[in-house]
């Protein structure tokens, strides 16, 4: 018991540390495209390309609204004129949330007027799209519409260690005292806690 109650508590504590020292991903960009409403469907296998806005630098994900019960196979290509910038793709079994993210690899500069092409891999049902329809100009000057994802562009951002002053301002708001002294005694209550538990456990196994 008393090595079970000391490597719960030892796991208990990496498992903090190693939560709090990873980077929170942040949006840093869309394509300027709502996401209102579904727009359509695409069949699976399908592939098509639109504008990608400006991409910024520094995205290494990017979350493309589209939704299905069961997600197929993922692949994202990012282009500059006629050459690739940047790519990813995101295995099938996705769910059904309202967006995927996918890794890409990471941008090194800011690629401003670039193009996307996203293609489904095989699905046993209509993918549900999400975004607009906006006019379009043709090569030869016809004016029509077009379906336009939105998209958004992440990267990884500072460490939740870096924002525990901000969370911790946060939570001391709306309360009656307030401040970020409130924050400081909740933790306090929990290592007083966890200790009193302990002792209480090893005081019982004598």
């Amino acid at each position: 018991m008393r090595v079970a109650l000391a490597a719960s508590l030892a796991l208990l504590v990496l498992a903090l540390v190693l939560v709090l020292s990873s980077s929170a991903v942040t949006v840093v960009g869309t394509n300027s495209i709502p996401a209102s409403a579904p727009i359509g469907y695409a069949k699976g296998g399908t592939k098509g390309c639109q504008s990608a806005g400006t991409v910024p630098q520094g995205t290494t994900a990017l979350r493309i609204s589209a939704s299905i019960n069961v997600g197929p196979r993922v692949t994202v290509q990012v282009l500059s004129g006629s050459r690739a910038i940047t790519g990813g793709e995101h295995d099938a079994g996705w769910g059904i949330d309202e967006s995927v993210t996918l890794p890409v690899k990471r941008v090194a500069r800011t690629i401003p007027n670039a193009r996307i092409c996203i293609g489904f891999g095989a699905a046993l049902e209509p993918i549900e799209l999400k975004g607009s329809v906006v006019e379009v100009t043709t090569a030869g000057g016809r004016v029509g519409r077009a379906v336009r994802l939105r998209i958004e562009y992440l990267r990884e951002g500072r460490t939740w260690w870096s924002l525990a002053s901000s969370v911790a301002r946060r939570m001391g708001l709306g309360h009656a005292p307030a401040g970020t002294w409130m924050v400081l005694v909740l933790i306090a209550l929990m290592l007083a806690v966890a200790a009193l538990t302990s002792r209480l456990l090893l005081r019982e196994l004598r």
